[in-house]
């Protein structure tokens, strides 16, 4: 049924059903998550008091900054947008879906794929022909309004600083008291002189930051209130040293943030100098300014040229890019003895990952792998894996259907769980209204009475709002389909694409190293166990969460030397009665190479192995490299559940 509204009718596009589309967010995690709700009953009383006909809810929520975008609820936005599967696109405002520009953007989508967009509070409605100046207005209106509001914040901290106020964390060696943000009321430890002393003395003295680290953590130096870690690193040391409040200076504003256009994130860059600000506390002196500067000019000199960019005439090879961007498989492969992420970076080579945990001297995994060919292996293996699919069968077919029954399940709990909860607030009302006829009409029973109709109302719109869920069991693909959509995405990888990420992501959820090595060898190298699923890949989000896995494989990430390379066709031609040296000749080898090939058969046989490598469950004694875990600063100390229960099997 159509329902007639200024002139303008809330029409389904097909049959009588009218499908609307809820877009709602808030900001940050610090705001009250009921907003949300909040949101999602203005927008469906908006439209159920407009069209007295079936309606279709979907919402999508967001929690995120509207500037940012490139959040998923935003794309996700985009691909119903552009399906055509929605009637109707309602917001409270438009800056709940994105801002500046893009806003007005994203209303030029919805009337290219004839869907209608309402922003209930900009008053923009594109069923209207002047639309385009409300958005352009509000989009103006929206991002004024942050801008005034960074100036009045900034101008703000600005003067209270100068002013002696907006201490924030203090380091090690400093107390402040309960509940003061002022730099008076600030003191120093006197523990501390000695402390900060010895630090200043070990380093004019040559010592690394680590060096001083170990030294402290010996001393049993606290690390401070504002920090997480209990003991002390380089990294840390070198962070207490270069804060010019050891010197009785407070400094702020040395970095500031700057939007990226593209993509609406931040990123902190260096702030111009009129934008700095500095203070003279003298009173929080522990070392002197002639000295403070000396050492830290020492410094610099003597690290300069271990850090990127900061030689003269030497760009960054990582300016303008995130810390938290790192190309895959950076940030995805774990080590499988401590479940670390492997880092960029190994010993010395930027091509190289390594355990995390081995930079912390909290594993002893350290061999290193070539992280881009390793990629391009898993990469290969994976596509082998998918062309090598029979089509899906009834078991597999079944697999699918429970995985979806479970994500389904937890929709027909929580409607259970929600109608219990009405029962029993409309139980409650009914006592307070029986209490109000028998006792007469008081303040505190009228407010009890408001407070228990507001919940009911919003247990029907969370109700609501499950009950529109659809329960769809989902339709498999051909496999032909599903391999030609794996070769569109991996054939030609960006391993910098932040898609590309996500997607492998999604199609290999874990991903581990483990270190083995020849059984007649001494060198370690890396294998990868790869868990393959195939969800992102089947086109239904009925599967998003659980995910099939289709199996698990393992991915040599080395090249293996030559008596494994042609240990089996050296076998077979010996086998077929062919002597050393034609072997040799045929395949472009040295009898010796040969000899070692069959040397490494017969070793296998005699253990009874069908794999000529063996996992290595302890560090080696002759292992290159492995100093670490005969460091004073080595602990082992795996993330829980690791060492995986494992593969320390061995195959046989």
């Amino acid at each position: 049924m159509v329902c007639q509204f200024d002139g303008h009718p809330l029409q389904p596009r097909r049959g009588g059903l009218l499908r609307v589309l809820i877009i709602v967010r808030i900001s940050t995690e610090h705001q009250d998550a009921r907003s949300l709700d909040d949101q999602v009953a203005l927008c469906k009383q908006y439209v159920t008091s407009r069209y007295s006909g079936a309606v279709e809810f979907q919402i999508i929520a967001g929690r995120g900054s509207g500037e940012h975008l490139d959040r998923k609820e935003l794309l996700q936005a985009e691909e119903v947008v552009e399906g055509r599967t929605v009637d109707l696109v309602i917001t409270e405002d438009l800056g709940r879906i994105c801002r500046r520009m893009y806003a007005t953007a994203f209303c030029e989508a919805c009337e290219d794929s004839d869907t209608r967009l309402i922003a209930i509070n900009d008053s923009i409605d594109t069923a209207r022909p002047d639309w385009r100046t409300g958005a352009l207005f509000a989009a103006f209106k929206h991002e004024s309004g942050n801008k005034d509001t960074a100036n009045r914040i900034r101008r703000t901290l600005r003067n209270r600083f100068l002013q002696g106020d907006v201490v924030q964390t203090i380091q090690y060696g400093y107390v402040k008291k309960p509940g003061s943000s002022r730099d008076g009321d600030v003191s120093k430890l006197p523990d501390a002189e000695r402390i900060y002393d010895q630090i200043f003395t070990r380093l004019e003295n040559g010592a690394s930051y680590s060096e001083v680290a170990d030294w402290m953590n010996a001393e049993h130096v606290p690390t401070g209130e504002w920090n997480r870690l209990q003991k002390w690193d380089g990294r840390m040391v070198a962070r207490l040293v270069n804060n010019p409040i050891l010197k009785g200076e407070r400094r702020r504003n040395q970095r500031m943030s700057k939007r990226h256009n593209k993509t609406g994130r931040r990123k902190s860059v260096l702030a111009p100098p009129s934008e700095r600000l500095s203070r003279v506390v003298p009173h929080l002196m522990f070392i002197p300014p002639e000295r403070y500067d000396r050492l830290i000019a020492k410094l610099a000199r003597q690290n300069g040229h271990y850090a990127r960019g900061r030689l003269a005439n030497q760009p960054d090879p990582r300016a303008a890019v995130s810390k938290k961007l790192t190309n895959w498989p950076g940030q995805h492969i774990r080590c499988g003895i401590c479940g670390r992420l492997m880092y960029w970076g190994g010993h010395g080579q930027t091509e190289a990952m390594m355990c995390a945990g081995v930079r912390e001297y909290q594993c002893w995994n350290v061999t290193t792998f070539h992280g881009p060919r390793a990629a391009k292996a898993i990469i290969s293996a994976v596509l082998n894996a998918i062309e090598a699919l029979p089509d899906f069968d009834t078991a597999f077919r079944q697999q699918v259907e429970v995985a979806a029954r479970e994500c389904s399940s937890g929709r027909d709990e929580a409607c259970r769980r929600l109608r219990a909860e009405v029962r029993q607030v409309d139980q409650e009302i009914q006592n307070v209204t029986n209490g109000i006829a028998q006792i007469g009409f008081s303040e505190q029973l009228g407010i009890k009475l408001r407070e228990r109709e507001v919940r009911r109302a919003e247990l029907h719109v969370q109700l609501c709002e499950f009950e529109s869920r659809p329960v769809l069991m989902p339709e498999l693909p051909p496999i032909s389909v599903v391999r030609v959509k794996a070769h569109e995405h991996l054939d030609q990888a960006n391993f910098a694409d932040p898609n590309f990420r996500r997607l492998m992501m999604e199609l290999v959820p874990r991903l581990e190293v483990f270190p083995c090595k020849l059984i007649d060898g001494r060198d370690v190298v890396q294998r990868a166990k790869v868990t393959l699923t195939l969800a992102p890949l089947l086109g239904t989000s009925a599967l998003d969460g659980n995910g099939v896995v289709l199996h698990e494989m393992m991915v040599d990430l080395f090249d293996p030397p030559q008596r494994e390379a042609y240990r089996t066709r050296i076998v077979a031609q010996r086998e077929a009665g062919r002597t050393e040296r034609e072997i040799a000749q045929q395949y472009g080898l040295t009898i010796t190479a040969v000899q070692r090939g069959m040397a490494l058969h017969r070793l296998m046989q005699a253990h009874g192995r069908t794999d000529a490598y063996e996992y290595q469950t302890h560090p080696l004694d002759n292992q290159r490299a492995n100093a670490r875990p005969r460091h004073a600063r080595y602990q082992f100390s795996p993330l829980p559940g690791y060492p995986a229960n494992l593969l320390f099997r061995e195959t046989r």
